[in-house]
């Protein structure tokens, strides 16, 4: 198998890179067909093989699990094609063999968090690795709906509550940023939300943003092809429409910046993805009144 003669050489060797990357392809290509047989319509569908395939999976998990529990290992969470337990590397170990012994899978320790939140959803989970790297699953945020200072802060809130344990922290650090912006006290590139052009303009059905501002630069002389990425902010202005509200950027200025509106949809919006799990309002962080929550309960 693939992964069986990446194991017999050195991850730094490029045969090793191209093995992964075969790997990842078959995975990827077992995914797709799971779900076109799932699709109505596909020309392959079959319901029964694709409800089948997923009653596998779920089979499979729940005996992996019951199997760690038997063990002694304390089961956090489970997904898909994952488990997340308590870190016992003997047990562990012992439970990998077993994994792969008994139910033919193999089974690899990926990764050991010293600190991780997890949320109600599936595959939605943040976690502290031993080497100090954040890894979030789940939280990410679309890039073209969201301006790069979103996804700092978005970043750093995770960064504050899984190295410092201080939601209040988190919180007011988001405080920090809504007034910064408020003020105009940010640097406008950060603002900036990208979007790629996936066809003709005229082809939009939807006057989307992005096509209201390639419009105008197309109008001012600019040329545009599909695949380009369109960079436009938020303007202050007298509709609802945010497609009526935009600008290029390379012609707007500060004080045109519509910066309620990037403290309200895009820096509060972004954090709240993870302060509400922790009881925290999103009008604690846009005017900064104290309301008790979770984390003062867990203070006491």
């Amino acid at each position: 198998s693939i992964r069986e003669s990446m194991k017999k050489l050195d991850p730094k060797d490029p045969r090793y890179t191209i093995l992964d990357s075969r790997q990842r392809a078959v995975k990827t290509m077992t995914n797709a067909m799971y779900g076109y047989l799932g699709w109505t319509g596909a020309r392959f569908y079959l319901k029964p093989c694709a409800e089948a395939t997923a009653a596998y999976g779920r089979q499979t998990i729940m005996k992996t699990i019951k199997m760690a529990k038997e063990m002694g290992l304390q089961v956090i969470y489970g997904d898909t094609d994952s488990i997340f337990v308590k870190h016992d590397e003997d047990k562990i170990k012992a439970f990998i063999e077993r994994v792969e012994e008994e139910l033919g899978l193999e089974i690899k320790l990926e990764k050991v968090y010293k600190v991780c939140f997890f949320t109600e959803a599936a595959k939605k989970y943040a976690g502290l690795t031993l080497d100090g790297r954040i890894d979030v699953v789940g939280f990410e945020a679309v890039r073209g709906d969201w301006c790069e200072l979103s996804q700092e802060v978005q970043t750093k809130v995770i960064e504050i509550i899984l190295t410092k344990k201080d939601v209040q922290a988190a919180v007011n650090y988001v405080r920090d940023v809504i007034n910064k912006v408020r003020a105009g006290k940010v640097d406008m590139k950060k603002l900036v939300i990208w979007k790629t052009l996936s066809k003709p303009l005229d082809e939009y059905e939807v006057e989307a943003a992005h096509v209201q501002a390639a419009k105008q630069l197309l109008a001012a002389g600019f040329k545009l092809e599909i695949g380009d990425k369109v960079g436009f902010v938020v303007v202050q202005g007298t509709s609802d429409k945010i497609s009526e509200r935009v600008k290029p950027y390379v012609f707007a200025t500060m004080d045109e910046i519509d910066k309620e509106y990037y403290a309200r949809k895009q820096i509060a919006a972004l954090a709240m993805r993870i302060l509400k799990y922790f009881g925290v309002s999103e009008e604690q962080l846009l005017s900064g009144a104290k309301q008790a929550s979770l984390f003062d309960f867990l203070r006491k």
